[in-house]
């Protein structure tokens, strides 16, 4: 009786069910919240002892020892009964028979007709257990498949990090094993043109040491000859005198030392490295892309008839000076060279103009990728993508990348990169593709770099 009396003290007088969500108006009664706004939304008074409610405010305040006093009780309705062991209702005391689809609960055959479950679903005890076991196994088959497919996500993962680790590892090696090469070479010219250095540095510096003894050499044997000729000079006898100094080999001596002395000369040596001293890093750099593998390409560019002339070299296309001739041909040109794999070259395309450069997959028809350069903005393919490049490059990179399926453009000038797109719908092999504007100027050159 106890443990009905106490229900009693927890049903809303509205909806004759266990509170859900108490609110207390000020005259201390207490309902669910949904009930009393369906009820104040009509009549704004209390529907137990008919005093006025203020509708301004917060008028609505929720009850959290009602709440809390609630939730205890649904909690002791979720244990079995202890004298029958069978699962009983709190608030009627009755069997849960029932399972509520609409609110997830068991409830009891009063519950059902109550109007808080009102238009609701319901379902045996039996019937919703074997639906909501079916349910778990299906959950339980579920979580076995989701988790193989997470352990093989996971393993992929895994593969995937120790790829980009290993592909780490062999572009650390690469980069090593390059730059070490260059790092020979430099070192092998500079010993070369150090060793050079030295070896004139010697030969001169012997020469010089030569010249420096033969005048020690002389004027210790002016020193000689000063002494002689002092002792001369003291001879009173004129016949002696003269004797000594044309007959005698002091006398020889002096005229030839007076002779050889006159012709002596300071040794100089210009040492000189020639071009290198004054444009070093340049000769170097020359030097070294006979070297650098692999280098950029060699393309030619093909000459067939258009309004854009290929140079007899193949290696410029400009613009025809009678170009009114050729309106109805093609105003591009293409290089003879097919790449597949991994390639680079460069373009000179000067200080004005408006081109096109990129790929080309079929001769008849238009390529699909390339950078356009016009009035002065640069601009990817004919979707018009302004691209923010700094300055204006007179040479321009071309990196395509086959197996990534990548296509990059630089401004060789300055290695800066420009823009990289993605090769969605192209095939391989492709040809580099070179375009001017009919507006370009007669004779403006689009030229392959080439070392």
């Amino acid at each position: 009786m106890a443990s009905s009396s106490f229900s009693e003290d927890l049903t809303c007088s509205i909806c004759l069910s266990m509170f859900t969500d108490p609110v207390t108006l000020l005259c201390g009664h207490s309902f669910c919240r949904e009930c009393i706004s369906a009820c104040l939304d009509k009549q704004a008074s209390c529907p137990q002892c008919r005093a006025s409610v203020d509708m301004r405010g917060h008028f609505l305040l929720s009850s959290h020892v009602l709440k809390s006093l609630v939730e205890k009780a649904k909690l002791s309705e979720q244990s079995p009964n202890q004298q029958t062991g069978q699962w009983m209702c709190a608030e009627h005391d009755e069997k849960l028979k029932l399972f509520c689809l609409t609110d997830r609960q068991l409830i009891c055959m009063i519950c059902r007709d109550a109007q808080k479950h009102d238009s609701h679903k319901f379902k045996p005890v039996s019937e919703a257990a074997a639906a909501v076991k079916a349910d778990l196994e299906n959950l339980v088959q579920n979580i076995c498949a989701d988790t193989n497919f997470l352990k093989e996500l996971a393993q992929t993962q895994i593969e995937e990090v120790n790829r980009t680790k290993q592909r780490a590892c062999e572009l650390r090696e690469l980069i090593s094993d390059k730059f070490e090469k260059m790092v020979t070479f430099l070192n092998d010219k500079k010993r070369e043109l150090s060793d050079k250095v030295s070896c004139d540095e010697a030969k001169g510096v012997n020469r010089m040491t030569k010249r420096l003894r033969e005048v020690e050499d002389a004027i210790a044997q002016n020193k000689k000859i000063k002494t002689t000729a002092a002792s001369a000079l003291e001879i009173q006898d004129a016949e002696q005198l003269l004797k000594m100094c044309s007959e005698e080999e002091e006398g020889k001596a002096l005229q030839a030392a007076e002779q050889q002395n006159r012709n002596l000369q300071v040794e100089k040596v210009e040492l000189s490295l020639g071009p290198y001293e004054s444009h070093l890093q340049m000769f170097m750099w020359k030097e070294m892309l006979q070297v650098v593998e692999p280098r950029e390409e060699q393309i030619s560019l093909s000459g067939y008839q258009s309004s854009l002339v290929v140079s007899p070299d193949e290696c410029s296309a400009f613009v025809c000076p009678h170009e009114d001739k050729y309106q109805c041909l093609p105003s591009f040109v293409l290089s003879y060279n097919r790449f597949e794999s991994q390639h680079y070259w460069e373009v000179h395309v000067g200080e004005h103009g408006d081109w096109h450069l990129g790929l080309h997959n079929d001769w008849m028809g238009l390529p699909k990728y390339f950078l356009r350069k016009a009035k002065n903005k640069y601009y990817m393919s004919e979707m018009s993508t302004l691209l923010n490049v700094q300055g204006q490059p007179s040479r321009v990179g071309v990196y395509l990348n086959c197996p990534k399926k990548e296509l990059s453009f630089y401004n060789a000038d300055t290695m800066a990169h420009i823009h990289t797109v993605v090769l969605e719908a192209i095939t391989f092999p492709v040809s580099a593709y070179f375009k001017l504007s009919k507006r370009s100027k007669p004779h403006t050159l689009l030229t392959v770099c080439r070392y």
